[in-house]
């Protein structure tokens, strides 16, 4: 890891697909510009489900022009009303960034950790497709937040990715975030089964920042490409989410 003070860095990863990833890291974003500060949203996760599907963006060829050398990072940065944050993304199912080499993706960290000078957070979405990248993103990070899901397998998948960090990173600080959980007691319980785990095999520090109950609106939210924040600003989900965010927000804490 980068041993800045000043790493605003906050990469989010999960160990597989379909735990709300993408939802979450936006809606963090979201959460973080409400304290008044630039946040910019880097999308490594050119998916079926990016932001870009997530909030019906217009397409563009950014992430396609930045392979071939014509534009740089800071020209790839978008700015919409519909966003409360910029953001530099591809379009939907387009996993071009899965073209990058690994010393083009380590050029690709390198320009984001100087673009975030600008900002006061900079949230990373990453994808397990490309691995190397994620790696390099994980290594650069202030803070890593990983999240899980409350499925079967969830466990497992959560273990396996904090192996990895471990091998990766030096000294990272991983924040967990329990999503679609029946309750927060469950949530609560899942985290402890993984810190447990954590805690006699790997030796990673790590904070539990938060658990989102399975909800109704966080389901219409995505059906309709809405935010959270302007669809639903009384429900406890996005007091969940904000309380994330103030928990990575929190000095010395993910």
């Amino acid at each position: 890891m980068f041993q800045d003070v000043q790493n605003n860095l906050i990469v989010v990863c999960s160990g597989t697909k379909g735990v709300g990833k993408t939802w979450l890291a936006v809606s963090l974003a979201e959460a973080l510009s409400l304290k008044k500060e630039k946040v910019l949203f880097f999308d490594a996760d050119a998916g079926a489900e990016n932001i870009a599907f997530q909030r019906g963006l217009k397409k563009n060829t950014i992430y396609r022009e930045m392979i071939k050398g014509k534009i740089t990072l800071n020209n790839a940065v978008c700015r919409y009303e519909k966003l409360k944050f910029d953001a530099i993304y591809a379009n939907a199912l387009e996993n071009v960034l899965n073209a990058f080499p690994a010393g083009r993706a380590q050029i690709l960290a390198l320009d984001l950790k100087n673009l975030s000078k600008l900002y006061g957070h900079v949230v990373a979405d990453c994808s397990n497709d490309n691995v190397v990248l994620k790696n390099i993103l994980q290594n650069a990070a202030g803070k890593i937040v990983l999240i899980l899901g409350a499925g079967k397998n969830a466990l497992s998948d959560a273990y396996r990715e904090l192996e990895n960090i471990k091998k990766i990173c030096f000294e990272p600080e991983v924040g967990v975030v329990v999503n679609h959980a029946l309750s927060k007691s469950e949530g609560e319980q899942i985290f402890a089964t993984l810190e447990s785990a954590n805690n006699r095999f790997i030796g990673l520090k790590l904070k539990l920042l938060g658990v989102i109950d399975q909800d109704g609106c966080i389901r219409d939210c995505v059906l309709s490409k809405a935010s959270l924040f302007e669809r639903y600003p009384s429900s406890q989900s996005l007091k969940n989410v904000v309380s994330i965010a103030e928990a990575i927000c929190k000095k010395g804490d993910v």
